[in-house]
């Protein structure tokens, strides 16, 4: 890899990086933060935009949650000139747990469709960013957690007991259609029809084989500096040329999303409503009460 591809030589480069990672960690009194490193110096607009997650116990999400990161998310959609994204955790042990299985228990309607709609409307906008981004994978990503990483065009990890997987069938929800197909697409359709059917979860190590992770490093400096190294090749390339160009790959993917959207949220809101997935869920929120860190399962 040449100094010209990449504009700062390396070692600056991964000094540039570790110390902007560790002042977006430092923020940890900050659910989500958003910060923008210069790709080409003070006085360029193109700049990469780095989002950490640091909510709740384990990155766990309820509707506030859902809330800030879309205010992050909006964030960055306005700044002028972003030509990549980082979503990142500042939670140590974690990337994000999912949904906090508590916002589920005895929920009304009306309240779910509301978390529903924001959770939809985050994974469709960080899927549809006209840049492309990477998900820093550092700890456990499951369910929503896991969807947000599977939003972003990569997916690097740091090797880790973590785990990354759609667990949603192991508390009684089945795996959204929009949300299975993104599954199917990164992995396969046998990969599909055996880890989603039962709620399984992988090590990284076990994921990149199968397409799930793209890239496995030793450190989180070291997956910091691979993100922002990909991110300043692809920003080489014409800014509009590549946005219509991504545009064009996820149109279909989208329409079918959009299209979805009312049979999907009354589907869902059949299976959080029954008894049985209430029972399933109260009992799984006792095991976790004994748990800590706990982890959240949807």
């Amino acid at each position: 890899m040449s100094a010209a591809t990449i504009r700062l030589p390396l070692l600056a480069q991964r000094l540039a990086v570790t110390a902007t990672v560790r002042r977006a960690l430092s923020t940890a009194s900050r659910p989500f933060h958003v910060t923008f490193s210069e790709l080409a110096g003070p006085l360029s607009p193109e700049c990469v935009a780095t989002i950490t997650m640091a909510c709740a116990k384990a990155n766990s999400f309820d509707l506030a949650a859902l809330q800030g990161l879309s205010h992050a998310l909006a964030q960055v959609e306005a700044r002028v000139g972003v030509r990549g994204l980082v979503l990142q955790s500042g939670t140590a042990g974690f990337f994000s747990a999912g949904f906090s299985l508590p916002v589920f228990h005895g929920i009304a309607q009306a309240d779910f469709e509301r978390l529903w709609a924001l959770s939809r409307d985050v994974f469709r906008r960080l899927y549809a960013l006209p840049v492309p981004s990477i998900a820093l994978i550092d700890g456990h990503a499951l369910g929503l957690g896991c969807a947000l990483a599977m939003a972003c065009q990569h997916r690097y990890a740091v090797r880790s007991p973590g785990l990354i997987g759609l667990n949603e069938v192991a508390v009684g929800l089945p795996v959204p259609q929009w949300l299975a197909e993104r599954f199917r697409d990164l992995t396969s359709l046998r990969t599909a029809e055996e880890l989603l059917s039962t709620g399984a979860s992988l090590s990284v190590a076990r994921a990149q084989p199968l397409g799930l992770v793209d890239a496995v490093f030793d450190s989180s400096d070291d997956v910091a500096a691979a993100a922002h190294t990909r991110l300043r090749q692809y920003a080489t390339a014409p800014r509009a040329a590549q946005a219509k160009t991504l545009e064009a790959l996820r149109r279909d993917y989208l329409a079918r999303f959009d299209a979805d959207c009312e049979r999907d949220t009354d589907q869902l809101w059949r299976a959080v409503g029954s008894s049985d997935t209430q029972t399933i869920i109260q009992d799984a929120i006792a095991r976790l009460a004994k748990r800590r860190p706990s982890k959240s399962a949807a």
